[in-house]
Protein backbone atom coordinates (compact mmCIF):
# COMPACT_ATOMS: atom_id res chain seq x y z
CA UNK A 1 0.00 0.00 0.00
CA UNK A 2 0.87 3.28 -0.53
CA UNK A 3 -0.67 5.41 1.99
CA UNK A 4 -4.39 5.71 1.15
CA UNK A 5 -4.03 3.91 -2.43
CA UNK A 6 -2.62 0.93 -3.50
CA UNK A 7 0.52 0.75 -6.15
CA UNK A 8 -1.70 -0.78 -8.33
CA UNK A 9 -4.44 2.01 -8.29
CA UNK A 10 -1.73 4.99 -8.88
CA UNK A 11 -0.43 2.79 -12.07
CA UNK A 12 -3.54 2.66 -13.69
CA UNK A 13 -4.62 6.66 -13.11
CA UNK A 14 -0.79 7.75 -13.77
CA UNK A 15 1.08 4.84 -14.93
CA UNK A 16 1.02 5.72 -18.81
CA UNK A 17 0.96 9.39 -18.04
CA UNK A 18 3.35 11.87 -20.30
CA UNK A 19 3.85 13.99 -16.78
CA UNK A 20 5.78 13.27 -13.76
CA UNK A 21 3.58 12.21 -11.15
CA UNK A 22 4.97 11.72 -7.39
CA UNK A 23 3.59 10.11 -4.28
CA UNK A 24 5.29 12.04 -1.34
CA UNK A 25 5.16 10.37 1.90
CA UNK A 26 5.96 13.35 5.19
CA UNK A 27 8.99 11.53 7.42
CA UNK A 28 10.20 13.83 10.16
CA UNK A 29 10.69 17.39 8.29
CA UNK A 30 10.98 15.76 4.62
CA UNK A 31 9.43 13.86 2.31
CA UNK A 32 9.96 10.41 0.74
CA UNK A 33 8.79 8.59 -2.55
CA UNK A 34 6.17 6.62 -1.55
CA UNK A 35 5.71 5.61 -5.42
CA UNK A 36 6.65 7.36 -9.01
CA UNK A 37 5.75 6.94 -12.12
CA UNK A 38 7.90 5.48 -15.23
CA UNK A 39 8.76 9.47 -16.50
CA UNK A 40 10.10 10.27 -13.31
CA UNK A 41 12.57 7.53 -13.22
CA UNK A 42 13.16 8.37 -16.58
CA UNK A 43 13.82 11.77 -15.83
CA UNK A 44 16.41 11.42 -12.91
CA UNK A 45 18.06 8.31 -14.39
CA UNK A 46 17.40 5.75 -11.16
CA UNK A 47 13.93 4.51 -9.08
CA UNK A 48 13.09 7.09 -7.08
CA UNK A 49 10.88 4.95 -4.89
CA UNK A 50 12.26 4.63 -0.94
CA UNK A 51 14.52 8.10 -1.38
CA UNK A 52 14.31 11.10 -0.06
CA UNK A 53 13.82 14.52 -1.76
CA UNK A 54 17.33 15.88 -0.08
CA UNK A 55 18.81 12.99 -1.72
CA UNK A 56 17.36 13.73 -5.42
CA UNK A 57 17.77 17.05 -5.58
CA UNK A 58 20.27 19.94 -5.25
CA UNK A 59 19.83 22.17 -1.89
CA UNK A 60 18.12 25.15 -3.50
CA UNK A 61 15.29 23.24 -4.98
CA UNK A 62 15.02 20.73 -2.61
CA UNK A 63 14.11 23.99 -0.06
CA UNK A 64 11.72 25.22 -2.74
CA UNK A 65 9.97 21.68 -2.97
CA UNK A 66 9.35 21.28 0.76
CA UNK A 67 8.24 25.13 1.10
CA UNK A 68 5.00 25.05 -1.32
CA UNK A 69 4.58 21.31 0.09
CA UNK A 70 3.90 22.78 3.56
CA UNK A 71 2.26 25.67 1.91
CA UNK A 72 -0.33 22.90 0.48
CA UNK A 73 -0.74 20.79 3.72
CA UNK A 74 -1.34 24.45 5.66
CA UNK A 75 -4.07 24.98 3.32
CA UNK A 76 -5.38 21.65 3.24
CA UNK A 77 -6.08 22.19 -0.08
CA UNK A 78 -5.06 22.39 -3.79
CA UNK A 79 -1.94 23.96 -4.21
CA UNK A 80 -0.64 25.23 -7.83
CA UNK A 81 2.98 26.54 -7.68
CA UNK A 82 5.03 27.70 -10.81
CA UNK A 83 8.93 27.78 -11.05
CA UNK A 84 9.25 30.20 -13.26
CA UNK A 85 8.30 33.90 -13.69
CA UNK A 86 7.26 35.42 -17.16
CA UNK A 87 9.84 37.30 -19.40
CA UNK A 88 12.65 35.20 -17.27
CA UNK A 89 15.59 33.98 -19.33
CA UNK A 90 14.77 29.83 -18.25
CA UNK A 91 14.61 27.89 -21.02
CA UNK A 92 11.88 25.63 -19.46
CA UNK A 93 9.23 26.23 -17.66
CA UNK A 94 7.05 23.74 -15.17
CA UNK A 95 4.21 23.65 -13.46
CA UNK A 96 3.11 21.79 -10.46
CA UNK A 97 -0.24 20.73 -8.80
CA UNK A 98 -0.35 19.52 -5.00
CA UNK A 99 -2.97 17.49 -3.60
CA UNK A 100 -2.00 16.77 0.53
CA UNK A 101 -3.92 13.73 1.55
CA UNK A 102 -3.87 12.23 5.65
CA UNK A 103 -3.96 8.77 6.07
CA UNK A 104 -4.18 6.88 9.17
CA UNK A 105 -2.34 10.02 10.70
CA UNK A 106 -0.07 10.32 8.03
CA UNK A 107 0.80 13.35 5.84
CA UNK A 108 0.47 12.59 2.04
CA UNK A 109 0.99 15.16 -0.98
CA UNK A 110 0.27 13.72 -4.63
CA UNK A 111 2.37 16.31 -6.93
CA UNK A 112 1.70 16.33 -10.77
CA UNK A 113 4.35 18.11 -12.65
CA UNK A 114 3.81 19.74 -16.13
CA UNK A 115 5.68 21.50 -19.05
CA UNK A 116 4.13 24.53 -19.57
CA UNK A 117 7.34 26.45 -21.66
CA UNK A 118 4.94 26.73 -24.88
CA UNK A 119 1.62 28.46 -23.10
CA UNK A 120 4.50 31.02 -21.08
CA UNK A 121 5.54 32.39 -24.01
CA UNK A 122 2.17 32.67 -25.35
CA UNK A 123 1.28 34.43 -22.73
CA UNK A 124 4.27 36.42 -22.95
CA UNK A 125 3.66 36.77 -26.93
CA UNK A 126 -0.09 38.31 -25.96
CA UNK A 127 0.99 40.49 -23.45
CA UNK A 128 4.26 42.17 -25.58
CA UNK A 129 1.65 42.26 -28.58
CA UNK A 130 -0.80 44.05 -26.42
CA UNK A 131 1.46 46.60 -24.78
CA UNK A 132 2.73 47.21 -28.82
CA UNK A 133 -0.62 47.86 -29.69
CA UNK A 134 -2.06 49.85 -26.36
CA UNK A 135 0.88 51.88 -26.04
CA UNK A 136 2.13 52.79 -29.79
CA UNK A 137 1.72 55.70 -31.08
CA UNK A 138 1.23 54.72 -34.99
CA UNK A 139 -2.80 54.09 -35.45
CA UNK A 140 -3.86 50.32 -35.37
CA UNK A 141 -6.67 48.49 -36.67
CA UNK A 142 -8.54 44.87 -36.91
CA UNK A 143 -10.69 44.25 -39.40
CA UNK A 144 -11.87 40.71 -40.41
CA UNK A 145 -11.98 38.64 -42.82
CA UNK A 146 -15.64 40.27 -44.18
CA UNK A 147 -14.65 43.64 -43.54
CA UNK A 148 -16.11 43.95 -39.97
CA UNK A 149 -14.40 46.55 -37.67
CA UNK A 150 -12.96 44.50 -34.44
CA UNK A 151 -10.94 46.69 -32.75
CA UNK A 152 -8.82 50.14 -33.46
CA UNK A 153 -6.11 51.35 -30.56
CA UNK A 154 -5.99 54.94 -28.58
CA UNK A 155 -3.79 56.27 -31.01
CA UNK A 156 -6.31 55.46 -34.16
CA UNK A 157 -9.10 57.11 -32.57
CA UNK A 158 -7.03 60.03 -31.70
CA UNK A 159 -5.38 60.76 -35.43
CA UNK A 160 -8.71 59.84 -37.38
CA UNK A 161 -10.88 61.49 -35.12
CA UNK A 162 -13.20 58.28 -34.85
CA UNK A 163 -14.43 56.71 -31.32
CA UNK A 164 -14.07 53.30 -30.80
CA UNK A 165 -17.37 52.23 -29.25
CA UNK A 166 -19.45 54.06 -32.35
CA UNK A 167 -17.62 51.43 -35.01
CA UNK A 168 -15.90 48.36 -33.24
CA UNK A 169 -19.02 45.95 -34.69
CA UNK A 170 -19.85 47.84 -37.70
CA UNK A 171 -19.28 45.93 -41.16
CA UNK A 172 -18.50 48.37 -43.92
CA UNK A 173 -21.76 47.49 -45.37
CA UNK A 174 -23.64 49.14 -43.13
CA UNK A 175 -21.46 52.04 -42.73
CA UNK A 176 -22.90 55.66 -43.52
CA UNK A 177 -21.78 56.15 -46.95
CA UNK A 178 -20.30 60.27 -45.68
CA UNK A 179 -18.31 57.68 -43.47
CA UNK A 180 -16.80 55.26 -45.44
CA UNK A 181 -13.91 57.54 -46.16
CA UNK A 182 -12.76 57.46 -42.43
CA UNK A 183 -12.35 53.11 -43.20
CA UNK A 184 -11.36 52.75 -46.89
CA UNK A 185 -8.23 51.00 -45.97
CA UNK A 186 -10.51 48.07 -45.25
CA UNK A 187 -11.79 47.84 -48.67
CA UNK A 188 -8.71 48.47 -50.78
CA UNK A 189 -7.13 45.83 -48.33
CA UNK A 190 -10.13 43.24 -49.31
CA UNK A 191 -9.60 44.16 -53.26
CA UNK A 192 -5.25 43.82 -52.74
CA UNK A 193 -4.66 40.92 -50.18
CA UNK A 194 -4.29 37.29 -51.24
CA UNK A 195 -4.18 34.26 -49.10
CA UNK A 196 -0.45 33.63 -51.10
CA UNK A 197 0.88 36.86 -49.49
CA UNK A 198 1.27 36.66 -45.41
CA UNK A 199 1.85 40.31 -45.19
CA UNK A 200 1.80 43.29 -47.84
CA UNK A 201 1.76 46.91 -47.55
CA UNK A 202 -0.47 50.19 -49.53
CA UNK A 203 -0.36 54.10 -49.63
CA UNK A 204 -3.00 56.45 -48.79
CA UNK A 205 -4.05 59.54 -48.10
CA UNK A 206 -6.03 60.08 -45.13
CA UNK A 207 -7.67 63.74 -43.44
CA UNK A 208 -6.40 63.34 -39.81
CA UNK A 209 -8.57 65.08 -36.99
CA UNK A 210 -7.39 67.74 -37.08
CA UNK A 211 -8.16 68.49 -40.67
CA UNK A 212 -4.80 68.17 -42.36
CA UNK A 213 -4.17 65.57 -45.37
CA UNK A 214 -1.10 63.16 -44.41
CA UNK A 215 0.24 60.56 -46.50
CA UNK A 216 0.34 56.73 -44.92
CA UNK A 217 1.64 53.18 -45.53
CA UNK A 218 -1.08 50.75 -44.55
CA UNK A 219 0.78 47.45 -43.28
CA UNK A 220 -0.79 44.85 -42.95
CA UNK A 221 -1.07 41.20 -41.77
CA UNK A 222 -2.95 38.32 -42.03
CA UNK A 223 -4.85 35.90 -39.11
CA UNK A 224 -5.00 33.00 -40.24
CA UNK A 225 -6.48 29.88 -39.07
CA UNK A 226 -6.36 26.17 -40.72
CA UNK A 227 -5.13 28.45 -43.49
CA UNK A 228 -8.52 30.79 -44.29
CA UNK A 229 -7.54 34.44 -43.77
CA UNK A 230 -9.84 35.31 -40.44
CA UNK A 231 -8.74 39.06 -40.37
CA UNK A 232 -6.27 41.96 -40.83
CA UNK A 233 -4.34 43.89 -38.52
CA UNK A 234 -2.97 47.58 -40.19
CA UNK A 235 -0.29 49.44 -38.80
CA UNK A 236 -0.42 53.28 -40.08
CA UNK A 237 2.34 54.96 -40.44
CA UNK A 238 2.60 58.68 -41.38
CA UNK A 239 5.40 58.86 -44.45
CA UNK A 240 7.98 61.21 -42.75
CA UNK A 241 11.26 59.35 -44.14
CA UNK A 242 10.50 56.44 -46.18
CA UNK A 243 13.62 54.18 -45.77
CA UNK A 244 13.11 54.57 -41.95
CA UNK A 245 9.72 53.93 -42.57
CA UNK A 246 10.43 50.89 -44.73
CA UNK A 247 12.68 49.22 -41.68
CA UNK A 248 10.29 50.02 -38.90
CA UNK A 249 7.31 48.48 -40.97
CA UNK A 250 8.77 45.33 -41.53
CA UNK A 251 9.91 44.89 -37.82
CA UNK A 252 6.10 45.72 -36.86
CA UNK A 253 5.03 42.82 -39.51
CA UNK A 254 7.71 40.01 -37.80
CA UNK A 255 5.92 41.26 -34.56
CA UNK A 256 2.14 41.11 -35.98
CA UNK A 257 3.86 37.35 -37.28
CA UNK A 258 4.79 36.35 -33.90
CA UNK A 259 1.49 37.16 -32.71
CA UNK A 260 -0.87 35.31 -35.03
CA UNK A 261 1.70 31.97 -34.51
CA UNK A 262 0.78 32.54 -30.52
CA UNK A 263 -2.73 32.83 -31.54
CA UNK A 264 -2.88 30.12 -33.53
CA UNK A 265 -1.01 27.58 -31.36
CA UNK A 266 -3.28 28.21 -28.37
CA UNK A 267 -5.69 25.19 -27.93
CA UNK A 268 -8.44 27.56 -27.09
CA UNK A 269 -8.48 31.24 -27.85
CA UNK A 270 -11.64 33.83 -26.15
CA UNK A 271 -12.03 37.16 -26.38
CA UNK A 272 -14.92 39.18 -24.49
CA UNK A 273 -15.22 43.05 -23.59
CA UNK A 274 -15.83 44.15 -20.18
CA UNK A 275 -19.55 43.48 -20.51
CA UNK A 276 -19.00 39.71 -20.73
CA UNK A 277 -19.70 39.95 -24.03
CA UNK A 278 -17.46 37.42 -26.62
CA UNK A 279 -15.23 39.55 -29.60
CA UNK A 280 -13.02 36.65 -30.82
CA UNK A 281 -13.66 32.80 -30.67
CA UNK A 282 -11.39 30.51 -32.28
CA UNK A 283 -12.73 27.28 -34.22
CA UNK A 284 -10.82 24.98 -31.38
CA UNK A 285 -13.72 26.04 -29.19
CA UNK A 286 -16.54 23.69 -31.46
CA UNK A 287 -14.60 20.81 -30.60
CA UNK A 288 -14.85 21.37 -26.57
CA UNK A 289 -17.77 23.30 -26.27
CA UNK A 290 -19.91 22.59 -29.01
CA UNK A 291 -20.01 26.18 -30.14
CA UNK A 292 -19.07 27.38 -33.40
CA UNK A 293 -16.65 30.11 -33.65
CA UNK A 294 -19.31 32.26 -35.50
CA UNK A 295 -21.79 31.59 -32.91
CA UNK A 296 -19.93 32.49 -30.21
CA UNK A 297 -19.38 36.29 -31.34
CA UNK A 298 -21.91 38.52 -29.53
CA UNK A 299 -22.71 36.09 -27.17
CA UNK A 300 -22.72 36.61 -23.45
CA UNK A 301 -19.39 34.63 -21.87
CA UNK A 302 -21.68 33.23 -19.38
CA UNK A 303 -23.71 31.70 -21.79
CA UNK A 304 -21.19 29.14 -22.87
CA UNK A 305 -18.89 28.83 -19.95
CA UNK A 306 -20.78 28.27 -16.38
CA UNK A 307 -17.37 28.13 -14.65
CA UNK A 308 -18.57 26.45 -11.23
CA UNK A 309 -16.43 28.69 -8.95
CA UNK A 310 -17.60 29.48 -5.33
CA UNK A 311 -18.06 33.09 -4.37
CA UNK A 312 -14.61 33.69 -2.63
CA UNK A 313 -12.71 31.79 -5.99
CA UNK A 314 -14.91 34.46 -7.87
CA UNK A 315 -14.35 37.14 -5.86
CA UNK A 316 -10.58 36.36 -6.12
CA UNK A 317 -10.32 36.33 -9.61
CA UNK A 318 -11.54 39.42 -9.85
CA UNK A 319 -9.45 41.08 -8.05
CA UNK A 320 -6.52 39.76 -9.83
CA UNK A 321 -8.12 40.81 -13.26
CA UNK A 322 -8.62 44.34 -11.85
CA UNK A 323 -5.13 44.34 -10.93
CA UNK A 324 -4.40 44.32 -14.26
CA UNK A 325 -2.61 40.71 -13.28
CA UNK A 326 -2.79 37.45 -15.06
CA UNK A 327 -5.10 34.31 -13.21
CA UNK A 328 -3.93 31.29 -13.63
CA UNK A 329 -6.09 28.07 -12.25
CA UNK A 330 -8.76 25.14 -13.50
CA UNK A 331 -12.12 25.59 -14.39
CA UNK A 332 -15.36 23.24 -14.85
CA UNK A 333 -17.62 24.09 -17.16
CA UNK A 334 -20.49 23.08 -19.14
CA UNK A 335 -20.55 22.38 -23.45
CA UNK A 336 -23.28 22.95 -25.48
CA UNK A 337 -25.00 19.57 -24.63
CA UNK A 338 -24.75 20.18 -20.99
CA UNK A 339 -22.02 17.59 -20.18
CA UNK A 340 -19.27 19.03 -18.04
CA UNK A 341 -15.55 19.54 -19.38
CA UNK A 342 -12.54 21.14 -17.14
CA UNK A 343 -9.71 23.64 -18.81
CA UNK A 344 -6.80 24.84 -17.32
CA UNK A 345 -7.42 28.58 -17.96
CA UNK A 346 -5.39 31.75 -18.38
CA UNK A 347 -7.07 34.93 -18.06
CA UNK A 348 -5.30 38.08 -18.85
CA UNK A 349 -6.74 41.46 -18.48
CA UNK A 350 -6.06 43.49 -21.58
CA UNK A 351 -5.17 47.53 -20.29
CA UNK A 352 -5.66 50.50 -22.44
CA UNK A 353 -3.09 53.30 -21.92
CA UNK A 354 -4.96 54.68 -18.85
CA UNK A 355 -4.94 51.08 -17.31
CA UNK A 356 -8.10 51.16 -17.71
CA UNK A 357 -9.42 46.87 -18.33
CA UNK A 358 -11.37 46.77 -21.85
CA UNK A 359 -11.11 43.28 -23.04
CA UNK A 360 -10.37 40.45 -21.34
CA UNK A 361 -8.56 37.32 -23.26
CA UNK A 362 -8.44 33.69 -21.87
CA UNK A 363 -6.36 31.19 -23.05
CA UNK A 364 -7.76 27.62 -22.43
CA UNK A 365 -6.24 23.95 -22.41
CA UNK A 366 -8.89 21.03 -21.91
CA UNK A 367 -7.68 18.61 -18.88
CA UNK A 368 -10.87 16.87 -18.81
CA UNK A 369 -9.37 13.57 -19.28
CA UNK A 370 -6.50 14.69 -15.75
CA UNK A 371 -9.43 15.89 -14.12
CA UNK A 372 -11.46 12.55 -14.42
CA UNK A 373 -8.51 10.95 -13.49
CA UNK A 374 -8.36 12.76 -10.14
CA UNK A 375 -11.90 12.62 -9.08
CA UNK A 376 -11.46 8.90 -9.33
CA UNK A 377 -8.65 9.16 -7.17
CA UNK A 378 -10.28 10.76 -4.72
CA UNK A 379 -13.39 8.68 -4.49
CA UNK A 380 -11.27 5.67 -4.31
CA UNK A 381 -9.69 7.39 -1.19
CA UNK A 382 -13.32 8.00 0.70
CA UNK A 383 -14.95 4.83 -0.32
CA UNK A 384 -15.24 1.44 0.57
CA UNK A 385 -14.39 -0.53 -2.61
CA UNK A 386 -16.50 -3.48 -2.47
CA UNK A 387 -19.53 -1.47 -1.49
CA UNK A 388 -18.89 1.81 -2.64
CA UNK A 389 -20.22 3.07 0.16
CA UNK A 390 -17.92 5.94 2.10
CA UNK A 391 -15.67 4.52 4.59
CA UNK A 392 -13.98 6.01 7.48
CA UNK A 393 -12.38 9.47 6.41
CA UNK A 394 -15.34 10.40 4.37
CA UNK A 395 -17.32 9.80 7.26
CA UNK A 396 -15.25 12.12 9.55
CA UNK A 397 -15.97 15.17 6.80
CA UNK A 398 -19.62 14.21 7.24
CA UNK A 399 -19.79 14.29 10.68
CA UNK A 400 -18.10 17.84 11.09
CA UNK A 401 -20.33 19.06 8.31
CA UNK A 402 -23.95 17.55 10.68
CA UNK A 403 -22.09 18.90 13.93
CA UNK A 404 -21.68 22.16 12.60
CA UNK A 405 -25.17 21.97 11.17
CA UNK A 406 -26.57 20.49 14.44
CA UNK A 407 -24.90 23.80 16.45
CA UNK A 408 -27.27 26.06 14.59
CA UNK A 409 -30.48 23.87 14.88
CA UNK A 410 -29.80 22.42 18.28
CA UNK A 411 -31.08 19.38 16.99
CA UNK A 412 -28.72 16.03 17.64
CA UNK A 413 -27.09 13.67 15.29
CA UNK A 414 -27.46 9.68 15.79
CA UNK A 415 -24.68 7.55 15.35
CA UNK A 416 -25.85 3.95 14.18
CA UNK A 417 -23.23 1.08 14.65
CA UNK A 418 -24.19 -1.69 13.23
CA UNK A 419 -22.68 -5.42 13.45
CA UNK A 420 -23.88 -8.29 11.12
CA UNK A 421 -25.16 -11.30 12.82
CA UNK A 422 -23.24 -14.54 12.17
CA UNK A 423 -21.95 -13.13 8.82
CA UNK A 424 -18.75 -15.37 8.72
CA UNK A 425 -20.99 -18.69 7.94
CA UNK A 426 -21.78 -16.95 4.60
CA UNK A 427 -17.72 -17.20 3.80
CA UNK A 428 -17.45 -21.12 5.25
CA UNK A 429 -20.94 -21.83 3.20
CA UNK A 430 -20.85 -20.32 0.48
CA UNK A 431 -17.44 -18.88 -0.66
CA UNK A 432 -15.70 -15.58 -1.27
CA UNK A 433 -17.61 -14.75 -4.03
CA UNK A 434 -21.40 -15.25 -2.59
CA UNK A 435 -19.95 -13.81 0.37
CA UNK A 436 -18.31 -10.96 -1.04
CA UNK A 437 -21.85 -10.54 -3.10
CA UNK A 438 -23.67 -10.90 0.16
CA UNK A 439 -22.12 -7.71 1.53
CA UNK A 440 -23.00 -5.62 -1.63
CA UNK A 441 -26.64 -6.09 -0.82
CA UNK A 442 -26.54 -5.60 2.78
CA UNK A 443 -25.17 -2.15 1.86
CA UNK A 444 -27.52 -1.46 -1.02
CA UNK A 445 -30.27 -2.69 1.83
CA UNK A 446 -29.20 -0.26 4.43
CA UNK A 447 -29.36 2.66 1.59
CA UNK A 448 -32.63 1.88 1.01
CA UNK A 449 -33.70 1.92 4.39
CA UNK A 450 -32.74 5.52 5.11
CA UNK A 451 -33.70 9.01 4.71
CA UNK A 452 -31.91 10.79 2.49
CA UNK A 453 -30.18 13.00 4.17
CA UNK A 454 -28.35 9.92 6.30
CA UNK A 455 -25.38 8.65 5.42
CA UNK A 456 -24.45 5.09 5.59
CA UNK A 457 -20.81 3.92 5.51
CA UNK A 458 -18.52 0.32 5.57
CA UNK A 459 -15.61 0.93 8.38
CA UNK A 460 -14.70 -2.80 8.26
CA UNK A 461 -15.57 -6.49 7.73
CA UNK A 462 -19.11 -6.47 8.34
CA UNK A 463 -19.43 -3.53 10.50
CA UNK A 464 -21.40 -0.20 9.15
CA UNK A 465 -21.92 3.18 10.76
CA UNK A 466 -24.96 5.03 9.87
CA UNK A 467 -24.84 9.27 10.72
CA UNK A 468 -28.45 10.45 11.40
CA UNK A 469 -28.73 14.02 11.36
CA UNK A 470 -32.00 16.03 11.86
CA UNK A 471 -33.18 14.07 15.54
CA UNK A 472 -35.59 15.76 17.55
CA UNK A 473 -34.35 16.28 21.35
CA UNK A 474 -37.60 15.95 21.92
CA UNK A 475 -38.37 12.55 20.51
CA UNK A 476 -35.06 10.83 19.78
CA UNK A 477 -35.89 7.68 20.59
CA UNK A 478 -38.52 7.25 18.86
CA UNK A 479 -37.44 8.83 15.66
CA UNK A 480 -34.31 6.45 15.89
CA UNK A 481 -36.63 3.37 16.89
CA UNK A 482 -38.43 3.98 13.33
CA UNK A 483 -35.13 4.28 11.26
CA UNK A 484 -34.00 1.10 12.50
CA UNK A 485 -37.47 -0.60 12.21
CA UNK A 486 -36.96 0.06 8.60
CA UNK A 487 -33.55 -0.79 8.33
CA UNK A 488 -34.87 -4.30 10.28
CA UNK A 489 -37.87 -5.19 8.15
CA UNK A 490 -35.35 -4.50 4.79
CA UNK A 491 -33.00 -6.94 6.08
CA UNK A 492 -36.18 -9.71 6.57
CA UNK A 493 -37.49 -9.03 3.23
CA UNK A 494 -33.76 -9.93 1.86
CA UNK A 495 -32.66 -11.21 -1.10
CA UNK A 496 -31.42 -13.90 -3.78
CA UNK A 497 -27.97 -14.77 -4.93
CA UNK A 498 -27.30 -17.91 -7.03
CA UNK A 499 -30.68 -18.88 -6.26
CA UNK A 500 -30.69 -18.83 -3.08
CA UNK A 501 -32.37 -16.22 -0.47
CA UNK A 502 -30.70 -14.81 2.10
CA UNK A 503 -32.37 -12.74 5.00
CA UNK A 504 -29.93 -11.58 7.21
CA UNK A 505 -29.98 -9.72 10.66
CA UNK A 506 -27.91 -6.75 12.39
CA UNK A 507 -27.01 -5.75 16.20
CA UNK A 508 -27.04 -2.09 16.13
CA UNK A 509 -25.59 0.44 19.30
CA UNK A 510 -26.72 4.01 19.06
CA UNK A 511 -25.39 7.16 20.70
CA UNK A 512 -26.34 11.04 20.57
CA UNK A 513 -24.55 14.03 19.28
CA UNK A 514 -23.89 16.22 21.98
CA UNK A 515 -25.65 14.25 24.49
CA UNK A 516 -23.11 11.61 24.63
CA UNK A 517 -19.98 13.79 23.18
CA UNK A 518 -18.66 15.88 21.01
CA UNK A 519 -16.03 13.79 19.38
CA UNK A 520 -16.88 11.80 16.67
CA UNK A 521 -13.92 8.99 17.73
CA UNK A 522 -15.23 9.39 21.02
CA UNK A 523 -19.09 8.41 19.91
CA UNK A 524 -17.96 6.06 17.69
CA UNK A 525 -16.34 3.97 21.01
CA UNK A 526 -19.80 4.47 22.84
CA UNK A 527 -21.90 3.65 19.77
CA UNK A 528 -19.55 0.65 19.32
CA UNK A 529 -19.71 -0.45 23.40
CA UNK A 530 -23.68 -0.03 23.10
CA UNK A 531 -23.72 -2.60 20.49
CA UNK A 532 -21.82 -4.97 22.39
CA UNK A 533 -24.55 -5.07 24.87
CA UNK A 534 -27.35 -5.71 22.75
CA UNK A 535 -25.16 -8.81 21.70
CA UNK A 536 -24.56 -9.81 24.80
CA UNK A 537 -28.69 -10.36 25.07
CA UNK A 538 -28.89 -12.19 21.57
CA UNK A 539 -29.36 -11.31 17.60
CA UNK A 540 -31.49 -8.69 16.02
CA UNK A 541 -31.49 -6.16 18.79
CA UNK A 542 -30.38 -2.95 19.60
CA UNK A 543 -28.72 -0.69 22.44
CA UNK A 544 -28.95 3.13 23.55
CA UNK A 545 -25.43 4.55 25.23
CA UNK A 546 -26.28 4.14 28.49
CA UNK A 547 -28.51 1.53 28.09
CA UNK A 548 -27.69 -2.23 30.17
Amino acid sequence: MSGPFTNEQLDMLYGKAADPVYFMKQQGTGFVYAWVNPVCNEIFGVDLTGTTVEQSMRKDLMLEIHKQYRIAIKRNSRHLYRDYSLFSDRGTAMETELTPLVHEGTQYVLAVTRDVTAQKKIEEDYLFYQSLVQNSVDPMLMISADFTILDMNPAYEKTFGVLKQEWVGRNYENIPQDKQKLFETGKLLLESSSNNHQTSSIFLKRIKSNGREARFSASYSLIKEDGIVRAFHVVFRELTNELLLKHELKRTENILESYKDALNYAALVLIWDISGMIEFANDNFKKLTGFDSSELIGMKIETIGRAILTKQELAHLQTVLNKGQIWRGSLRSINKNGQPFWVDATIIPLLDVEGRIYQVLSILFDITDRKVMEEQLHHMAYHDPLTNLPNRRMMVKHFKDMAKDSSKTKELVAVLYIDGDKFKHINDQYGHEIGDEFIHQFARALERSIRKRDVAARIGGDEFLILLPGISPFNSRKQIAGIIQRIQETLKKGWVIDGQQFSPTCSIGSALYPNDGVDFDNLMKKADHALYEAKKKGVGLVCFHGEK
